[in-house]
């Protein structure tokens, strides 16, 4: 049950918004939560860089099965990181949250799931292929629901 504000109590709360205190300690996390956002994106603009080199230099450049697995694979996982860096600088502009570009993200990493999903039935040849169907499928019923969702999505500027 709410109890009515009495004027007396929202002066009180309006005299505590407008007060100097709260301000600065509002204004000081804000600054702090934007440092927060800009060490995760040159983390995550770090690790993209880290893990395209590595895949340059661990690549088996004798097989090229192996080649475009492991390489695919790790350029959609630096893809995805790109698209968090991007939701990131999005909220550095705007400091309002999207959820389209984590619509992306799942959409990628949907898609990353079957592509290795697929090169595990080409290198397990000999196993069932029931369990990697069930996979297959859920996983596309993922990247559909997400598309769904994404084509739904009110359109925003920016995106």
């Amino acid at each position: 049950m709410d109890i009515p504000p009495t004027p007396q109590s929202e002066r009180l709360h309006d005299r505590w918004v407008q007060h100097r205190i709260r301000q600065r300690v509002v204004g000081t996390l804000s600054v702090l939560e934007d440092v927060i956002y800009i060490l995760l994106a040159v983390l995550f603009f770090l690790a993209s860089l880290y893990i395209m080199a590595d895949a340059v230099i661990s690549a088996n450049w004798h097989s090229i099965t192996s080649l475009v697995g492991t390489t695919l694979d790790r350029f959609l996982l630096v893809l995805m990181l790109a698209e968090l860096l991007h939701t990131l600088l999005i909220f550095l502009r705007t400091h309002r949250f999207r959820h389209q570009p984590f619509l992306v993200v799942g959409i990628i990493a949907a898609i990353r799931r079957i592509l290795v999903i697929t090169a595990q039935q080409v290198t397990d040849f000999g196993h069932a292929l029931g369990p990697y169907l069930w996979d297959l499928g859920l996983t596309a019923g993922v990247v559909l629901a997400l598309t769904v969702a994404l084509r739904l999505s009110p359109p925003e500027r920016g995106f």
